[in-house]
């Protein structure tokens, strides 16, 4: 057993130990208070000889003597401020246009100067880079994030598309005075020819250094000097220049249009419309037009279509809502007839050969109620995984998604023959919407556009193979074009004597709320004049009932298999 004295006689040191650590920590206590007192008492004796002295702001300045009155001022409206040092964000001065914001300055707009420097850096950077404006656009302000207002930011916008939109008529003019190809040349010449400005306005904008374009050479300003007072528009100037249409797709287009040409390619020029797609897995038509006339949309019902409608003030943005949660897609009105035209139905199999985005991926699979297979090609990556976030967000789970090394992957053999319904809307020159990218038509030439109708020719052929018999195959683009559009179809036809082109107009009644119109032939071509869409072409092809499945021996296969065999 353990003594009870023991316990008592261990426990001595420890309350020895706990009693002087209480004591050391009373005499820190005490020392902290009465430093304290001391620090109070410096504070308030420094407070009080402060008072008895003369105020800053009364005393003068040692540089009044040099007029620094600015410098005075400064000072003076540091010492109202309530700690009397610093500077109140709302006091700050605004930054210098182009510069950094700094912390509490206002951004105020470029001088015209400097607003020519960003114009020229932007359209310098599409035209060596051969990218689209407003990928251009998009990276330039991306790079100077911050640097400008909003204004500046609408202003350089405007003056690029501009040059754009005016750049054949500009490139008339630098050729009748003897002037070189330059972006820097065109955008001097529409300053002169469409904003009204003089050599000496110009001049003056010109200063060189760091933020401004070069001075203007003699040879410039020659040529400028001549061009003060003319019209961007002149009586002598060919049809094709006033009508901003390039010469490698003149001719086309009047083959396509005849005494029409100037009304079709004016209407080409002008601008374009936000129409969009209601979501049926998501509402309707009735139910989505008095949400958005209360969000602050001006709406027009387009009535020749199943779910169309049309925006007019998408400026506004009050649109955007509905679009994040998936209660509409934007489609143009002629991208979502075309979809019309496969005439899907719900179970059956179904490729979108170059789904691209999938715009019309998503058409289909409303059609289709979810219900079937629905196979979404393309041999871009990144716009498949665009299609993906969209299907995602519109309700869609019967669609999946296929890379293609090209357009003859071993992909389309291994399923010849197997599905209902193929759509090809083919990569093409884009003619038909030339209102939403005119950077398009000075981006071509002679050379691209015979690229690219090799290249439809091939994606036709090979894509042809999976439509089963009785199956439908819809051939479109958004070109206008006769080479990109009939010629194909025609091509195709002799080479595949199983398929039969359907007319359009009976396909229409079947799949469109209005009859057809009058103007519609065995192919469909839509065109901003005729029907405020963008322009396409379709035509829909059935196969055989009675047709074999095509075997690589079969002679009207052969042009297919023999990049594979």
């Amino acid at each position: 057993m353990t003594d009870s004295s023991d316990k008592k006689m261990s426990n001595k040191p420890q309350n020895a130990d706990v009693q002087r650590g209480s004591e050391k920590q009373r005499a820190r206590k005490e020392r902290f208070i009465s430093e304290k007192h001391k620090r109070d008492e410096r504070t308030a004796s420094q407070s009080a000889s402060r008072d008895t002295r003369t105020p800053y702001r009364e005393r003068p300045s040692r540089d009044s003597g040099y007029g620094n009155k600015s410098h005075d001022e400064n000072r003076d409206n540091q010492s109202n401020t309530k700690d009397g040092f610093y500077t109140k964000r709302s006091d700050a001065e605004p930054a210098k246009s182009g510069e950094r914001l700094a912390r509490g300055a206002k951004r105020v707009d470029l001088p015209m100067g400097r607003l020519l420097y960003h114009v020229l850096a932007v359209l310098d950077d599409a035209t060596n880079s051969d990218s689209p404006i407003d990928r251009a656009l998009a990276s330039h302000f991306t790079n100077i994030k911050g640097r400008l207002t909003d204004r500046d930011h609408a202003r350089i916008r405007d003056m690029v598309w501009g040059v754009v939109r005016r750049y054949r008529r500009l490139l008339w003019w630098l050729e009748i005075k003897g002037q070189t190809l330059q972006m820097r040349k065109l955008l001097l010449a529409d300053l002169v020819l469409h904003s009204g400005k003089t050599v000496q306005d110009i001049t003056n904008f010109c200063k060189g250094g760091g933020g401004y374009l070069k001075r203007l050479t003699d040879s410039e300003a020659q040529a400028l000097s001549s061009m003060e007072g003319s019209e961007l528009t002149e009586s002598t100037m060919p049809e094709a220049v006033l009508l901003e249409c390039p010469s490698w797709a003149e001719a086309g287009l009047r083959e396509a249009f005849g005494d029409r040409f100037g009304e079709e390619v004016e209407a080409l020029n002008g601008p374009s419309q936000l129409d969009i797609r209601v979501n049926p897995f998501k509402g309707n038509r009735e139910d989505i037009i008095p949400r958005l006339e209360k969000a602050g949309c001006k709406v027009e019902i387009l009535d020749w279509l199943p779910n169309g409608i049309r925006i007019h003030d998408h400026c506004k943005k009050a649109h955007m809502p509905f679009y994040e949660r998936g209660e509409f897609e934007i489609q143009d009105a002629g991208s979502q007839v075309l979809a019309a035209m496969v005439a899907v139905e719900p179970g059956q199999r179904v490729v979108d050969f170059c789904a691209g985005a999938g715009g019309k991926t998503l058409a289909l699979a409303a059609e289709m109620d979810n219900r079937g297979q629905l196979v979404a090609c393309d041999v871009h990556n990144k716009r498949l995984a665009r299609a993906a976030q969209r299907l995602k967000r519109a309700g869609v789970f019967n669609a999946e998604r296929k890379v293609l090394e090209s357009e003859r992957d071993p992909w389309v053999k291994k399923n010849k023959g197997k599905f209902d319904r193929v759509l090809i809307d083919a990569p093409c020159s884009g003619t038909g919407s030339w209102r939403r990218a005119p950077d398009s038509k000075w981006r071509r030439d002679e050379t691209d556009l015979e690229e690219l109708v090799a290249l439809q020719e091939s994606i036709l052929t090979s894509a042809g193979r999976l439509v089963k018999p009785g199956g439908r195959l819809v051939y479109a683009t958004c070109s206008l074009l006769p080479c990109e559009n009939e010629d194909q179809v025609r091509k195709f036809l002799q080479s595949r004597p199983d398929f039969k082109l359907v007319p359009v107009k009976e396909v229409w009644k079947v799949q469109m709320p209005l009859s057809p119109p009058g103007y519609l032939g065995d192919m469909l071509r839509l065109t901003p004049a005729q029907n405020g869409s963008d322009g396409f072409f379709a035509a829909v092809l059935v196969r055989d009932e009675t047709a074999p499945v095509i075997k690589k021996s079969d002679p009207v296969s052969e042009s297919a298999e023999k990049s594979e065999d």
